[in-house]
């Protein structure tokens, strides 16, 4: 079993006493009103990473200034605001938990939320060649710089009313004055730009006008890039001067990320990167100043209680593994670190629906639904199967199992999973193997029949006499209909994934999005001669810094890439396609096809009317990511 004990002693940030090391870092939501106001499921959102006994919450960023609004964003622009925020920090406070307040100006983050507002000038340190008139923005002169540092004063100021125990600055990823402290984003000849001391000045200025105005007491943490992963951007070693010229001006601690979030894609590290991808910039950090630092950026469990152990940080930000477990730290200071959900770092709790309230988790159902949790016990309990052995299935018998219901999975193949199999086959995707892991385990724990190798007939059904019976039959790869889309050369890039097919000699992938991606990246990556074509552009609705991520990669093994290009027909050697109005010949020893799925529900239908109750759950309604699964197998368990 695995030694937490470094994770769970005390530590000091400044006068502030913290029960353990880890740390919910800011993390935007959609979950305040839409003009940014407090909400219910804001408060139990909070409510469940403070009583899962995480050591500090820091919520969601707080605008200092009333010319930088943005949706879903709890300000502290006025006075207005600061009940909004005690309620919140009481709540968090009533689990023993301290909270603190980060402070940001959105600067230039408008650009990664893809839209400035109507009426609303975006505020940058310095006019760049790129910058153009469809993006309205303003260079700060001297007398609008007096005014931020002033707001970030000010602010400072509620959020200790509010009774925040810390401070923190964002000063890193695009915000205004993370802009400043960037070569790459402040050109400025004044005392603001040009050196690292003057680029440093601005955050400087605001450290230390937050102090003037909270006392000596309150803690102020600020939250800077080691690196903006930009040629031209900060760098490591300007951020080790960085780090020191601010703990100079009063900062009692440095939070360390990197990226800059409209153009780099480190920010937030998907599953393509790997553990602990910004340690090396922490590292240059902590041998730069006295203060404690914090990481973050994709830190499993075990590696956060390394870290800190060895004394690399002294707090670890655990974001992203926070949303698919509250409960972790209790989980791991308990010893119960096998029943942790882990996060896979799939992304999709970046992507927004409006149907399933907001943001998702393909790995925790009940994200953004913490008032659903736990489910509520089954009277009476019932007998259910579950037709489908993939996540939508078991996602769907783990919640009804835990509310009291007798399940039984039948499962066709020899193994549980269903395309997550393929899906974890994927090349870094290695570690989605720990939902299935979970999932499993968990099922066994209470118990449930599980028939492998076992195909369901309607007959079967009837034998059985389930009270309930939850179809989750999956999906199966789509086809084209196009000439040649049957000759042998045509393949499905689900089998070249699984290894059932062995791409060789030219190759051509159409398709656009995910898997169409992956599948063309990994064989790049094995030296493959490959392709790729879309009859639309590449990545539409997928989340943006995994499609950002997954270009890069293409463009960086100098795939060939044809979007908005019809495929006209299919031959022995080639692919005939209509690309920028013109007819071209794509050389093609084999095409591989990831055109999407289709939902397979024949079953489904075959037992309408003949069952009690019958539900339908995860691609068989309708193909979605993974998230989407969990979130439709928590709403189906609850009607059952």
């Amino acid at each position: 079993m695995t030694d937490f004990s470094a994770l769970f002693q005390p530590g000091n940030i400044g006068s502030l006493r913290l029960e353990n090391r880890i740390v919910m870092p800011a993390m935007a939501s959609q979950l305040p009103e839409l003009n940014g106001r407090l909400s219910e499921r804001l408060l139990d959102y909070y409510r469940a990473r403070a009583e899962g006994g995480v050591g500090l919450i820091i919520p969601a960023y707080a605008g200092v200034s009333a010319d930088a609004p943005l949706m879903f964003n709890m300000a502290l622009r006025d006075d207005s605001w600061i009940g909004d925020w005690s309620r919140m920090i009481d709540a968090i406070h009533s689990y023993g938990v301290k909270a603190g307040v980060q402070l940001m100006h959105v600067g230039m983050l408008y650009l990664f939320a893809g839209f400035v507002p109507k009426g609303v000038t975006m505020k940058v340190a310095s006019g760049m060649p790129w910058l153009n008139g469809d993006i309205p923005y303003q260079v700060l002169n001297q007398e609008d710089i007096e005014r931020y540092v002033d707001d970030f004063g000010q602010a400072a100021r509620r959020a200790k009313e509010a009774g925040a125990d810390l401070i923190e600055i964002h000063s890193c990823h695009g915000s205004l004055a993370g802009m400043f402290m960037s070569p790459i984003t402040n050109r400025r000849t004044d005392e603001y730009g040009g050196s690292i001391e003057n680029r440093a000045r601005f955050p400087s200025r605001i450290v230390e006008q937050i102090r003037k105005e909270i006392g000596p007491d309150l803690p102020i943490s600020i939250r800077i890039n080691g690196s903006d992963d930009l040629d031209g951007g900060i760098t490591i070693e300007e951020a080790a001067q960085h780090a020191r010229i601010l703990e100079s001006a009063g900062a009692d601690a440095i939070s360390v990320s990197r990226g800059v979030e409209f153009w780099a894609t480190t920010t937030i590290p998907s599953y393509m990167y790997p553990n602990g991808s910004m340690m090396s910039l922490v590292d240059g950090i902590k041998q730069a100043v006295r203060i404690p630092v914090m990481a973050a950026g994709k830190i499993t469990p075990e590696l956060a209680q390394q870290v800190v152990a060895d004394g690399r940080a002294d707090f670890v930000a655990l974001g992203r593994p926070l949303l698919a477990d509250p409960e972790l730290p209790n989980k791991l200071r308990e010893g119960r670190s096998d029943e942790v959900r882990r996060c896979i770092y799939c992304m999709n709790c970046l992507s927004f629906e409006a149907t399933m309230g907001g943001g998702s988790c393909s790995v925790n159902p009940y994200l953004n639904l913490e008032s659903q949790y736990p489910p509520k016990t089954a009277s009476p309990a019932r007998k259910v199967v579950i037709i489908g052995g993939g996540l939508a299935g078991l996602q769907t018998a783990l919640i009804l199992v835990e509310r009291g219901h007798h399940v039984t999975i039948y499962e066709k193949e020899p193994e549980l999973g269903g395309q997550w199999n393929i899906a974890r086959a994927v090349s870094d995707k290695e570690d989605f193997v720990n939902l299935l892991n979970y999932l499993k385990q968990s099922l066994n724990k209470h118990e449930v029949e599980i028939y492998l190798d076992t195909e369901v007939t309607k007959e079967k059904v009837l034998e059985i006499q389930p009270d309930a019976v939850v179809v989750a039959t999956g999906a199966v790869p789509a086809v084209i209909d196009i000439p040649g889309a049957k000759r042998a050369n045509v393949v499905q890039a689900l089998d070249v994934i699984s290894g059932k097919e062995k791409p060789k000699g030219k190759i051509v992938v159409l398709g656009g999005r995910y898997t169409a991606l992956e599948t063309t990246l990994m064989l790049a990556e094995q030296g493959k001669d490959v392709s790729l074509v879309t009859r639309a552009a590449f990545g539409l609705t997928l989340e943006r810094v995994t499609f950002r991520t997954l270009l890069n990669k293409l463009v960086d093994h100098r795939v060939p890439m044809y979007p908005n290009t019809a495929v006209l027909e299919i031959v022995e050697k080639h692919v005939v396609v209509r690309y920028n109005g013109e007819v071209l010949e794509l050389p093609a020893d084999m095409v591989i096809l990831a055109v999407g799925m289709r939902s397979e529900n024949r079953l489904a239908q075959e037992l309408e009317d003949i069952v009690p109750e019958i539900y339908t759950v995860g691609d068989c309604v309708k193909p979605k990511n993974a998230a989407s699964v969990a979130y439709q197998a928590a709403q189906v368990a609850s009607r059952i």
